[in-house]
Order: C-alpha cells, then sequence, then structure tokens
C-alpha cells in the first residue's frame, strides 16, 4: 500500500499542521506524524516509510485510520512523485492568507471603496502564478480580489491556475454578475465564496448602488447551491436600523459565516464622511451581530493581521489594501522576501504599541494599525477597538 495525502497538505506554520483545504481544518502534528506523513507522497510504501522514519507501527496504523475517517489519504501509487516533500525555512509570523487583487475593474463605484479611483488595470498570469505557487508552499487561504474578480479578462484562467496547489481557494466579490452557471462553474474551482451585503435593499444600495441589493441577493442564491457562502457588511448610517431584519434573512439563507466592520477612511470614503456611525452605536452592533472566525486576528504576541497580506494589481506587495506603499514587487522579489518586510514594517509586537499595558490588549491585538494611524500614529490605539472593549 502507497499512501498519498488526498485533500490536504502538510504545512511549517507555527506548529506543524495537515490543513485539509476543501473543510478548512487544521490537524497539529506531533514529529512523528509529520514525518511519516512528509512521506506519503503515493512513491513510499508503508513498510518502506516506517523504516525511513522509524516510526511506531501501531501508531502509524492509527494514523492512517484516522486520516481515512477525514477523508486525508488515499492509497495510490505513484513512481513519478517525489520521496519525500519539503518546505521552505519558516518565517513567523506565518503567512497563512493572501489576499490577491487581480484587477481593479468593478461593475459598481461603491461611496466606501477603499481602492478609489480605478485604472481598470488587470494583474498579469505570470505574477498571479508565481504568486500562488510562492503562497501554496506554507499558506493556507488564497482569498482572490478585485474590484470585480470576475471582471479579469483571463478569470477563468487564474481559477486553473489557483487549483494547481494544495491551498484553500475563495473569492470575494459584491455577487451582482453571479448566475446559476456560473456559481456551478466556479464549485470546481474554488471552496467558497465571500458576497457584500451592506444592509437590506435601502442601506445596501445607498452604499452601492440602485438595484445591487437584488442581484448580490440573487448571487447569493446561486452560490449557496454549490458552495460555502459567507456575507461581509459594513456599518454605516443608512443600515444601522436594519440589522435585525438583515440577520434573520442570513440566517433563512443559510450563509455560513457573517463578518462585520467599519469603513475605513480611505479612497471613497473619504469624500463620504457622512456615512460614518459614531463608535457607540458601531459597537452595540459589532458585538450583538455576525458569527465569523475571522482571519485578521493577530497570533500571539503580535497585532491584529499578522498572518495576512496583500499583493495589487501591479504585483506590489503590502500589509494591506489600505496601507499603500508596498514593499517590494512581486515582478523582481519574491513573496517571502516581501512577506519579512511587511513583518518588519507594519506587524509590531504588542510590547512596541502605545497601549501595551492594556488590559485587554491581548482580545483585541491592537486593533487595525490603519485605524490607529488615521487616529493617531501606527503604534496608537485603534479608537474603535478601545470603545468596543472598554466602553461599551
Amino acid at each position: 500500500m502507497h499512501p498519498k495525502l488526498k485533500n490536504c497538505a502538510l504545512k511549517e506554520i507555527e506548529t506543524n499542521v495537515l490543513y485539509n483545504f476543501p473543510k478548512d481544518d487544521l490537524y497539529e502534528l506531533d514529529d512523528e506524524s509529520f514525518s511519516f506523513l512528509s512521506y506519503c507522497t503515493g512513491r513510499n510504501s508503508i513498510p518502506a516509510i516506517i523504516e525511513k522514519t522509524d516510526c511506531n507501527e501501531k501508531e502509524v496504523k492509527k494514523l492512517i485510520q484516522y486520516l481515512q475517517e477525514e477523508e486525508c489519504i488515499e492509497f495510490n501509487e505513484d513512481l513519478n512523485a517525489v520521496e519525500k516533500y519539503t518546505f521552505p525555512k519558516k518565517v513567523l509570523p506565518s503567512l497563512r492568507y493572501l489576499q490577491l487583487h487581480i484587477t481593479e475593474k468593478c461593475n459598481l463605484d461603491c461611496r466606501h471603496c477603499y481602492l478609489g479611483a480605478k485604472e481598470q488595470k488587470d494583474l498579469n498570469l505570470e505574477v498571479i502564478d508565481k504568486a500562488i505557487r510562492e503562497f501554496s508552499q506554507n499558506g493556507l487561504r488564497l482569498l482572490i480580489t478585485g474590484g470585480e474578480p470576475l471582471l479579469h479578462k483571463n478569470f477563468w484562467k487564474v481559477l486553473e491556475i489557483a487549483k494547481k496547489y494544495p491551498i484553500r481557494v475563495e473569492v470575494l466579490s459584491n455577487g451582482t454578475l453571479l448566475t446559476d452557471k456560473k456559481a456551478k462553474k466556479l464549485s470546481k474551482y474554488i471552496q467558497g465564496i465571500q458576497i457584500s451585503i451592506d444592509g437590506l435593499e435601502k442601506g445596501h444600495d445607498s452604499l452601492r448602488g440602485t438595484g445591487s441589493f437584488k442581484k448580490a441577493i440573487r448571487g447569493v442564491k446561486a452560490a449557496k447551491k454549490y458552495l460555502k457562502v459567507t456575507c461581509a457588511t459594513m456599518i454605516h448610517k443608512d443600515n444601522v436600523k436594519e440589522f435585525p431584519q438583515l440577520e434573520m434573512l442570513l440566517k433563512n439563507l443559510k450563509i455560513d459565516e457573517w463578518s462585520i466592520d467599519l469603513p475605513s477612511n480611505a479612497g471613497n470614503m473619504e469624500t463620504n464622511l457622512d456615512l460614518r456611525v459614531d463608535f457607540e452605536t458601531a459597537a452595540k452592533i459589532f458585538q450583538r451581530y455576525g458569527y465569523t472566525t475571522g482571519i485578521h486576528l493577530g497570533d500571539k504576541g503580535y497585532s491584529c493581521g499578522s498572518h495576512i497580506c496583500s499583493v495589487n494589481v501591479l504585483g506590489e506587495v503590502s500589509k494591506c489594501g489600505f496601507f499603500t506603499e508596498p514593499v517590494g514587487n512581486l515582478k523582481n522579489k519574491t513573496l517571502t522576501e516581501c512577506w519579512k518586510k511587511v513583518i518588519d514594517r507594519y506587524i509590531p509586537p504588542l510590547t512596541e504599541l502605545k497601549c501595551k499595558e492594556c488590559i485587554v490588549l491581548e482580545k483585541c491585538r491592537g486593533g487595525c494599525r490603519y485605524r490607529a494611524l488615521k487616529a493617531d500614529s501606527f503604534y496608537g490605539k485603534d479608537p474603535f477597538m478601545c470603545h468596543l472593549y472598554l466602553k461599551s
């Protein structure tokens, strides 16, 4: 019997794990299990692997039985496979999530869009392939976004590229272009989709344009037939009274996750500041609504967003779409080189923040560094998170 990993991949992040990307599940591994699974490429028989690793035969049997139940392993001899999986040198905090902006094109002109004026550019396929290939070595979840990603001239080719690699692929969309046919086709390439729903019809359309709500809900219903669907909602003045009904709507639609946030003062929002709501109102909504694990939380000892970075349509790498000054470009740098610079410049240890003595620091991780920068300084306080944890 020649064991081979199925629907999953070994990753060296803060700990050694097996990542089941269709299910988005992480299995933490001890050294012996990791060593054994590193040879499960389809080329080696079980006795040969035990001999190479000196693993306990009884424990190996238990491990294989468990992974079969989890649909993480198969038996398929492949003499052309590598003998053993290898991994790049660890960089900590680990880069687990990559936000890949593949296009600036968009069919909407949202009043809060942080990208601001757009030049209708697409990220070229060569850089896309490089970004995904390098990210896949230890990364977990690829977030394909825009603009509206479906408008990239080679959108389906982008998904074909991404499908080659052992990572979870999700698309971030406004949902208005999704049809049943497109959603079904998407399910062959990706594991999930996030669609923005910024209120009921009145609230959503005030932000994204007349008629966009009905189209987005149509997209949600189409996607839900084939994919895990999450929804993202921005709190703004025109939707604050809609959350009770919005919650009922999303639960009736059986949305898997619902994330809530505040628009940041960037891009189009800088000329639409009247959309803002006071922190007290926003905090009450934030505490009452939404259900998600989130990807912007910080790792222990580090500030918010310590596992994610962004690539724009020029191939430039930055902390996120708000910090527009790049740390490098994938046209002449590796993603690892850029990520190290992101860590140095944008992911400070909590001990370097002005609020380092705060009693709730481990909960809020210092909040959003961009909000802190706009309110005070990069190392300062995120006023919304302070209100959320200390005043509400």
